[in-house]
């Protein structure tokens, strides 16, 4: 089965849809059958299905009279937004709308918002369904759904990952952020949504199998008569500094040994150490 990946109308989300027999290029306006109801998107990219969850069709190429109707669209959805927001302040709902989303075939609008607590919302729905004509969806997020929905920019300079990311986000721990020695103040490791970076997750694998016999700061290394004292450790480099007294080393993850869950240096290793010692005596650092 063909399959292309879509960016529906007024979303950041990505949507794996069956391509129906009809030829796409890329950055081609389609009209897209989802789960959710007819609308229209940009083809982001074509290939071949593999695992990615098919969720939807496309229907059509669009015309140019259905791209004349994107602006009638568009201004259902500011009135819809303003409507809502109006009427939830009125009726003292504890609610923040975040967005609103009508269908292409104007079969029904959703309002997205965001609240601590479970909403009634039946009488508003009533109301907003008088004013539209059309099917009313109340569908509440998380403050993770709202930072997709808004879209925006990381301090790493790129597009939020989550907005990029398919409808189920990954669970993240601060374990990850530990283990790639990342500082933990809550406002370095925390995006948009005041939740743990998305992105922590995308190298802990890496970190964690680099980590594996990578020795913790405090660790001992006995290197020949020497005892040294692990300062610090840089994963991505798979370095270690350690040190004895007044010298600092600085040594490669393959210069270790482990027996019984103790670190060593190899004999070879030690031999360099005392060479440099001899060479550098006046030094207070040296790399290996």
């Amino acid at each position: 089965m063909e399959i292309s990946a879509v960016k529906l109308r007024n979303s950041y989300q990505i949507n794996y849809v069956n391509t129906n027999n009809l030829f796409v290029n890329q950055n081609s306006m389609c009209v897209v059958e989802t789960e959710h109801g007819v609308d229209i998107g940009r083809v982001y990219r074509c290939r071949k299905h593999r695992n990615a969850e098919v969720k939807g069709r496309l229907l059509r190429l669009t015309t140019p009279d259905d791209l004349k109707l994107i602006p009638e669209i568009e201004a259902i959805e500011k009135n819809a937004f303003d409507k809502c927001r109006e009427k939830a302040k009125a009726k003292k709902l504890d609610m923040k709308l975040i967005s609103v989303k009508c269908l292409f075939d104007r079969t029904k609008i959703i309002f997205y918002f965001v609240a601590e607590n479970r909403i009634d919302f039946r009488e508003l729905v009533r109301e907003l369904a008088s004013i539209f004509r059309t099917r009313i969806e109340m569908r509440q997020i998380g403050v993770r759904d709202e930072a997709r929905l808004v879209g925006g920019y990381g301090p790493c300079g790129k597009q939020l990952c989550c907005v990029h990311q398919s409808e189920e986000f990954e669970p993240v721990s601060i374990k990850m952020a530990k283990e790639q020695n990342l500082n933990l103040n809550s406002l370095k490791i925390s995006g948009m949504c005041g939740r743990l970076l998305c992105c922590l997750g995308y190298e802990y694998k890496l970190y964690k199998e680099i980590n594996k016999d990578m020795p913790d700061p405090g660790t001992h290394i006995q290197a020949g008569e020497n005892v040294y004292v692990v300062t610090g450790v840089d994963t991505l480099k798979e370095s270690i500094r350690m040190r004895h007294k007044d010298r600092t080393v600085e040594i490669r993850k393959s210069d270790l040994e482990i027996n019984n869950g103790k670190y060593s240096l190899k004999p070879e290793v030690v031999t360099r150490i005392e060479t440099v010692e001899d060479d550098a005596a006046e030094e207070d650092m040296y790399t290996l």
